[in-house]
């Protein structure tokens, strides 16, 4: 609330200035030069606040690309299907995985397969007896 007040006085004085200047050069009254030039701040303000709304808007739908595109790639330990060294591989959910072993120099395409299994219930309080 208290920042509310000192924008609505800032505005006021600004306006008061405008209009006092204004019509101390000009055969203008006070009161036009100060209701036009509280508008025009208004209307600056507005289109600031939106395009400051807007640019915080792209930073940050960007920040948010960048942080799935984090999430999809994972390292993994990989072995190399020609030498059977271990390599370190940065994976991409979003695309085909290749990579060059460190060891044999061999080109390495990584498969990656998905496969459901059923999930085992134990029952609760129920040990079998040997």
């Amino acid at each position: 609330m208290i920042q509310i007040l000192k924008s609505i006085s800032v505005v006021a004085i600004v306006s008061c200035t405008f209009a006092y200047i204004g019509s101390k050069t000009t055969t203008e009254p006070f009161a036009t030069f100060f209701i036009v030039s509280t508008a025009l701040q208004f209307i600056f303000f507005y289109f600031y606040n939106s395009i400051i709304t807007y640019v915080t808007r792209m930073k940050l739908e960007k920040e948010n690309l960048e942080a799935i595109r984090l999430i999809n790639t994972n390292n993994v330990l990989i072995n190399c299907e020609a030498c059977k060294k271990l390599n370190t591989v940065r994976v991409d959910l979003s695309t085909i995985t290749q990579f060059e072993c460190t060891h044999c120099n061999t080109e390495n395409i990584l498969n990656i397969e998905y496969k459901t299994i059923i999930k085992t219930k134990i029952p609760k309080n129920e040990i079998p007896s040997i």
